[in-house]
Order: structure tokens, then C-alpha cells, then sequence
């Protein structure tokens, strides 16, 4: 039976909206002339492959352009998106990672995007509201981390399969540790953005690798806002300082907990701070 999921998280929704002038009439639009340059060029596409338990997960892949010139194997780096999210959250940091000419691979995990639920052939929960996401879904993400792994290996000219890093942004900070304890060979270097996710009923911690062996994350680089937590109504607080800390605690040397004091940015918030991006890329740097 499918445990239905019922959790505590954070889930901000970006929400925009174009307005229109009258245009009846004709407007001219002039700006200033600017010199054409050398520029970058970076190609992005969609690629798509199946994980041992048949999902087919939807994905962007990313390659910086002195890797398509010279087609040497390059590292690589999986990134994967908080709950309810997709890949296309990491787009907007997806130069840096080629700037620093990784290989870049987003990966909507299963009930999310454009990848299917176990058993079916619709697209996420976000797409049909009559899918209902499992903790056993989120429980079995790694899986869809292996399917990427997999998939690297099968691009020896591009990849270097002995340099592949995975950075995670909130329930997929969770992903990101669990994918590395069940695949610490593969996975040489990982980064955890606000890792944290509770039943709402009992506050126990998910997605945290339990009953999976052998387990042994290594090489992990947690990011938090000292400030970010999620208040209870009578009972205190539950606090993703602490669960990273936690997290940590089971994880294998090199090992970091980042906690930015009185920042209550969360994930993907906490990359508008220029230290939070050093500290990333150079973890990647140093241990990739």
C-alpha cells in the first residue's frame, strides 16, 4: 500500500504576470548600439533515460563550449530539485557550473516535471492532480540519480565517469546525501542546500537514507541558514541548521556544515550570497 506523503517542508511559489498596453499604436524602441562580441555559447538539451524500476526520468544536460570543441571527458555534475520543484529551477545557475566547465545534468525526479510516477505513462504531479506522491517515491530518488549515473557513463567522450558530483537544493539536498551513501564510488563530491524534511504527523526525518545498505556518504558540503526553520504551534520549532548537523553526523570525512548566521534563506536563496557560491564551487574544486 502507498503511503500517501504528508510532510513538513518549504514550498515558495514564484508566481508573475505580463501586462499589455494599448497597441494600437506603433511604438518605437531605441537603445544604445553595443559592439557584437566573442560571447559564450553553451548547449543545453533535453535527454531522457529509464531507472532500474522503469521511470523514465526527464532531464537537461549541459556542456560549456571547450568541451565541444576539444570533446575531452570532462566532470560532471548531477543537480536535483526540492520537492514540488523541477529542473528548470537550476537554470538560472547553470552558467556557473559551465563557466567552470563542468558538465551539468537537472534531473526531475520521479512525480516531478517530466518524469512519471512509478506504474504510469502521465506526466508529474504538478501536470495531473489525481497522481499521488508517495513517500515511497521520494524514498526511492536515489534511484533516478542512478539512472543518471548510468547515463554519464555512457558518454566516456564527454564525461569523466571518475569525476561526477551531485548538488542537491532542499528535499533534494536530501537526495543528494542518500545518492551518495548508496553510490559513494560514483559519486565523488556532493553539496547539500538546506537539506530537511519531516513527517508533519510524528516529525520523524525522511529521505535520510534509512534501511538502506551498505550505506556511506562522504564528501559532503551541507549549506544553511541559521534562521530557516519551520515554527510549531505550542511545541518549539523544527530547524534545518539541526538536521544538517544531523545529516553530517553520519557522513564520512571531508565533511562540512556551512550555517549563515541570520540568513533565513532557504536552497536555492541561499546561492544570492557570493560566499555560499565560493563555497560551492570551491568545494567541487577541491574534492572533484
Amino acid at each position: 500500500m502507498r503511503k500517501i506523503l504528508c510532510l513538513w517542508s518549504s514550498l515558495v511559489l514564484l508566481a508573475g504576470s505580463w501586462g499589455c498596453g494599448d497597441d494600437s499604436e506603433p511604438t518605437d524602441i531605441t537603445g544604445p548600439e553595443i559592439k557584437p562580441g566573442a560571447g559564450r555559447a553553451y548547449e543545453v538539451q533535453t535527454v531522457s533515460f529509464a531507472s532500474i524500476d522503469g521511470v523514465e526520468v526527464s532531464a537537461l544536460f549541459g556542456a560549456p563550449q571547450r568541451a565541444l570543441e576539444n570533446q575531452r571527458p570532462r566532470p560532471a555534475v548531477i543537480l536535483v530539485h526540492d520537492v514540488f520543484g523541477s529542473k528548470e529551477e537550476w537554470i538560472f545557475f547553470f552558467e556557473k557550473f559551465l563557466q567552470e566547465e563542468y558538465l551539468v545534468l537537472a534531473i526531475d525526479l520521479r512525480g516531478h516535471g517530466q518524469t512519471s510516477l512509478p506504474d504510469d505513462n502521465l506526466n508529474g504531479i504538478m501536470d495531473d492532480p489525481e497522481q499521488s506522491l508517495a513517500l515511497e517515491d521520494l524514498e526511492r530518488s536515489y534511484r533516478d540519480v542512478q539512472a543518471a549515473l548510468d547515463w554519464l557513463e555512457t558518454r566516456r567522450a564527454e564525461v569523466d565517469a571518475s569525476r561526477i558530483g551531485i548538488v542537491g537544493n532542499g528535499m533534494g539536498g536530501n537526495v543528494a546525501y542518500v545518492s551518495m551513501g548508496v553510490f559513494p564510488g560514483q559519486i565523488r563530491a556532493g553539496v547539500a542546500l538546506s537539506p530537511g524534511l519531516w513527517d508533519s504527523r510524528t516529525l520523524e526525518p525522511l529521505v535520510v537514507g534509512n534501511g538502506l545498505q551498505p550505506f556511506a556518504p562522504h564528501s559532503l558540503l551541507f549549506m544553511v541558514g541559521s534562521d530557516d526553520i519551520i515554527p510549531l504551534d505550542d511545541i518549539g520549532q523544527l530547524e534545518y541548521s539541526r538536521f544538517a548537523a544531523d545529516l553530517a553526523a553520519k557522513t564520512s570525512e571531508p565533511k562540512t556544515v556551512k550555517v549563515f548566521a541570520g540568513s533565513a534563506d532557504h536552497g536555492l536563496d541561499l546561492l544570492d550570497n557570493p560566499e555560499a557560491v565560493e563555497l560551492l564551487l570551491t568545494w567541487l574544486a577541491t574534492y572533484l
